[in-house]
């Protein structure tokens, strides 16, 4: 599964040398419903390839999006994400698969002795030492090994026969028998695969064998279901077709950030030689979200009075992850897995002005605009009140998910200077969609909420103090 698949975004950043020239964003499409419509058929292949090879897919690389594709994908979106499948998954799916391509020089090749093509990892094939009826390779990055030749009919037999032996489970193994076409396919012991393909091509019979142990299981499930008599099309996306267009307002978004609002609200600061914000627990390891700006330049910081250090910090989307040595396994912040929608309620916690006032800070508002500061897609706007102090800290929905977390205030001062007027309740957070892309990105898994049904204020601010904290930091 793809615990860290925000990183795969980032490696994809390649894809943009290729890319046509920048569109006009409409990063709201990235987030509706999953429809093939408008998918290519190298686009449909691209992804039936993708799809297997994270273990969701076993059927033909054709490129015919029917039932079996479609359950697959939306196999990988609950597995991974927690929800249905919608076109941003796409962009996920395609970037862990480039990386995977660009890592072993995935493609397909044509054997021009065999007549037969299938999928090949030209960077990472070693050679294996010839048997007597088979020439042999391996994947250098898996258990998955190659064989191929040329047979007469009875030595067909014996190896499709030696293939069935080999099965250890009650059920039998899956097979085909046709006048030019036999497969094999049995489990051997461990729950690896051994796979036999024979066709007869030219008054012969063309073999292809694989094995792979259990682990490895989808891969040889991706190169099976490419292997095609004669030559075969390349696994690729169509240019500026629906999957690309995905793909780069995907990197757009990712590069794009979330541009704060002037400058990020400062955090409260209680002395001359410190300052506080706020952060939440998100895993139940003892990792702590919060903003980067919170934890810049600190000497040492403290999660609710425990001692805290930094693994991760993004000045760009300004967020960050501290690790907590002991923290209740059980109290751990449950992401929404859709985004907040216009106008829905939001619960603030945070501990805002701790040097003025004491405790745990609860207020309620909605999200006033789907968009951050500026217009950034990254952002969004709210009206719950919010102090210094409270950066870093949930914004809940109605249902006690979180669905962002707060990165600042618009300074009314500076806006009175300007319009002469001051702004009311425009408060600013980054968007859950974001916070769990960089909690994957450095591999901690986000837990998400499943439950949509409202809760009292009372129990959503009794949940969140028991994931919700202080953060002191001394310069």
């Amino acid at each position: 599964m793809m615990r860290s698949f925000f990183r795969f975004f980032l490696t994809g950043l390649w894809l943009l040398v290729f890319a046509a020239p920048a569109i006009a964003q409409n990063y709201d499409d990235l987030f509706r419903d999953f429809r093939a419509d408008g998918l290519t058929y190298a686009d449909k292949r691209f992804l039936q390839t993708a799809l297997a090879f994270e273990g969701h897919y076993n059927g033909l690389l054709d490129g015919d999006w029917g039932r079996l594709s479609q359950t697959a994908l939306n196999a990988y979106a609950r597995a991974e994400f927690g929800t249905g499948a919608e076109d941003w998954h796409m962009a996920a799916l395609a970037f862990r698969f480039m990386d995977i391509f660009e890592r072993d020089g995935w493609a397909i090749r044509h054997f021009d002795g065999l007549e037969m093509s299938m999928l090949y990892p030209y960077r990472a094939a070693v050679s294996e030492p010839s048997s007597v009826y088979f020439v042999n390779w391996r994947h250098a990055n898996s258990s998955l090994a190659y064989s191929t030749g040329i047979h007469t009919r009875d030595t067909v037999q014996r190896l499709h026969d030696y293939t069935y032996d080999s099965h250890v489970r009650a059920a039998s193994p899956y097979t085909v028998r046709r006048q030019d076409f036999v497969i094999t396919s049995a489990e051997t012991a461990g729950g690896g695969i051994l796979y036999t393909r024979s066709n007869y091509i030219d008054g012969a019979w063309h073999t292809v064998m694989l094995s792979a142990e259990r682990r490895d299981v989808p891969i040889l499930n991706a190169v099976a279901a490419s292997i095609s008599v004669g030559w075969a099309d390349p696994v690729t996306i169509t240019p500026d077709g629906k999957l690309d267009r995905v793909i780069r307002q995907a990197t757009a978004l990712l590069a794009e950030g979330v541009p704060p609002a002037d400058q990020p609200e400062a955090p409260a600061a209680p002395s001359s030689s410190g300052s506080t914000g706020t952060g939440f627990v998100v895993s139940g390891q003892g990792h702590v979200l919060t903003n980067e700006h919170v934890v810049a330049g600190c000497r040492t910081l403290a999660y609710d009075g425990r001692p805290a250090s930094v693994v991760a910090a993004s000045e760009e989307f300004d967020l960050a992850i501290i690790a907590v040595g002991s923290l209740d396994p059980q109290a751990v912040a449950r992401f929404s897995p859709t985004p907040a929608r216009l106008n829905s309620d939001v619960t603030v916690v945070g501990y805002p002005l701790s040097d003025i006032l004491t405790g745990l800070n609860v207020t309620r508002g909605a999200v006033s605009s789907q968009m951050g500061f500026g217009g950034a897609v990254g952002g969004m706007q709210i009206t719950a009140p919010v102090q210094p102090g409270n950066s870093g800290g949930p914004v809940i929905a109605a249902d006690g998910e979180v669905v962002g977390v707060v990165v600042s205030k618009l300074d009314a001062q500076v806006v009175a200077d300007e319009v002469g007027d001051i702004p009311q309740n425009v408060n600013f957070a980054i968007r859950g969609e974001l916070a769990k892309l960089f909690l994957f990105q450095h591999g901690i898994e986000p837990l998400l909420g499943l439950a949509d049904d409202p809760l009292a204020p009372e129990d959503i601010a009794e949940s969140a103090a028991a994931y919700t904290g202080l953060i002191t930091c001394t310069y």
